[in-house]
This record gives structure tokens, C-alpha cells and sequence, in this order.
């Protein structure tokens, strides 16, 4: 106020009024920019490295939820921007999609299936109330799985399965034209706690031999290997979501995650051939960018 004043030659007070009523009438308006652009330079690079079709890296700033925010805004605007009417999309579950649900304000006339059963009680965070928001923004019509994502008991968990209202779900996963998937980690953050929102699901002998099988990431909850293969573990049985080659068949897979921890878990999915593009945080890009492809 002191520069503009003495540049009009007018009292400062005077400017803090102008200024007061310029806001109050909205001829000027102040905004922090907090982030959400695209790093276009991040994004091709990120790109040419894993030879994906397309990845969108954003910058973002705050705190761990508020890099989710941007991650999910651009996860929306890249969903919004590219799908079509009368495609099949297929969600699967976490955080980072609650916000992207959250940020979407249409969708084009497709199909919604989920992806994989329930976790927890949390209603904004289940699978069903994601599909649920999605089908009234675009066509209202979408399939539940109606089961938790993990039963400890097989012989239960084969039965679901066989039910009538499951295996028309999962049989119509065939038919996904277009599916948006959360990346999940195992291994600690970088503050030594840990995200992932699967292992809680298992008991303590679970938990040991899924990481014991060299488990490191999880989409949909099935378990892969940094060298992208299936965990080998029985508890994969125990999982009810589309099937590891139901999702290879998927002509396009976004993957969507946040936080420098997941480089190693992305790196894992990207080696099973499971993600055709990515949208993640430019910290998390970077962290990708300094990890040969082919470490484990």
C-alpha cells in the first residue's frame, strides 16, 4: 500500500480503502496458488521412462491429504476429459479416488462396475458409495459387489463367489473398457508408519506371510512382487475383486497415487503390465525418476 500510495501520490489510507472496497465488490480478488498445475516436463519424462500412454504429474504442497486432493482433482479432469458414452468404467477403492469422486462434476453416459469388495465400515471410503456418486453423475447405472473385499474363511469366500448377483459382476468385468485403480503400498512411509489401507484387514499370521511371499503393493487388494508377479499366497483366494488376468485384459488402467513411498509399489504394478497411464504428485515422480526401471 505504501508503494502504490506514493506512486499515485495519494495517502496510504486512502489506497486501503480503495483497495477494501475493490474486494468487497470483487474488481480484485487475492488467491494463493497451493498447486494442482501439471509439471507437463515431470509428466513426459515420467512417461518416455515406463513407456506409458500418458501420465500427469502435478504439483503439490501441504499436507499428506492435501496431496491426495491434487492427485484426485487431476485423476477427475483426466477421467472427465477422456471417456466416452457406452464404455464400461470400472472403480476399485481408496483415498486418493474418494477425492477424485469428490472433484468430478459429470460423466458421460458408461457403465460403473465395481472393482473389488468393501473394507471397513467407513461409508465415504467404500467401493459402494464411490460407484454409488459416479453412476449419478454419469448414466446411473452401475453394479455393486456386494461382499468385503477380504473373507479369512475360503470355503465362505468361494461360495460368495459362486452367488448369482457376484458372478454377474465378475463376469462383467470382461467388458471394462476403462478402469481407475489406487496403487497401494506395503512398506513403511517415509515416517515409518505405514498407509496401507489392506493389511489392517489381516490378522497378525496373515499379515506375516503375505509380506513373508515378498508382497510390496496391492491394487484391488491382490498382492504383487517387485518384480511384478502375483504374490504366491494363498490368501490371494481369500480376495473378492476382478481376477489379475480380468484386469491385464483392461484396455486402459489409470493408476492413481500420492506419496514417495509407492515409487517402489507403482514400479512393482508397472512391471506387471497392469497400468497403461499414471497420475501422481511431483514427489512422488521424482522419487519414480530416480529408480532404474528394472531395480527390485
Amino acid at each position: 500500500m505504501v508503494s502504490i500510495s506514493t506512486a499515485l501520490g495519494i495517502s496510504r489510507f486512502k489506497v486501503a480503502r480503495l483497495l477494501k472496497e475493490a474486494k468487497e465488490t470483487g474488481v480484485v480478488t487475492i488467491n494463493l496458488n497451493a498447486g494442482g498445475e501439471e509439471d507437463p516436463e515431470l509428466s513426459g519424462a515420467l512417461a518416455e521412462r515406463l513407456g506409458l500412454e500418458h501420465v500427469v504429474v502435478v504439483r503439490a504442497f501441504g499436507t499428506v491429504e492435501e496431496v491426495r486432493g491434487f492427485v484426485g482433482m487431476a485423476a477427475a479432469q483426466r477421467l472427465s476429459e477422456t471417456l466416452h458414452n457406452d464404455e464400461v468404467l470400472g472403480l476399485a477403492w481408496g483415498r486418493t479416488l474418494t477425492r477424485m469422486i469428490e472433484s468430478l462434476e459429470s460423466l458421460p453416459d458408461v457403465q460403473i462396475l465395481q472393482l473389488n469388495g468393501s473394507v471397513g465400515s467407513d461409508l465415504s471410503q467404500s467401493p459402494i458409495e464411490l460407484i454409488r456418486r459416479a453412476a449419478l453423475l454419469g448414466g446411473n447405472k452401475a453394479k455393486a459387489l456386494m461382499a468385503p473385499l477380504y473373507i479369512d474363511n475360503l470355503e465362505a469366500a468361494e461360495v460368495l463367489r459362486r452367488q448369482p448377483d457376484l458372478k454377474e459382476v465378475i463376469d462383467l468385468y470382461d467388458t471394462v473398457t476403462t478402469a481407475v485403480v489406487s496403487i497401494g503400498a506395503f512398506r513403511s512411509t517415509d515416517t515409518g508408519s505405514t498407509n496401507s489401507q489392506f493389511l489392517p484387514l489381516l490378522s497378525v499370521a496373515e499379515r506375516d506371510e503375505l509380506l513373508g511371499s515378498g508382497a510390496i503393493a496391492e491394487v484391488c487388494g491382490l498382492p504383487f512382487c517387485a518384480d511384478g508377479s502375483l504374490a504366491k499366497t494363498q490368501l490371494v483366494r481369500h480376495i473378492i475383486a476382478i481376477r489379475p488376468e480380468q484386469l491385464h485384459r483392461v484396455p486402459r488402467v489409470i493408476g492413481v497415487a500420492s506419496d514417495p513411498s509407492k515409487a517402489e509399489a507403482i514400479l512393482a504394478i508397472w512391471r506387471a503390465d497392469l497400468i497403461s497411464e499414471l497420475v501422481v504428485d511431483d514427489v512422488l515422480a521424482e522419487r519414480l525418476l530416480a529408480l532404474p526401471p528394472d531395480s527390485t
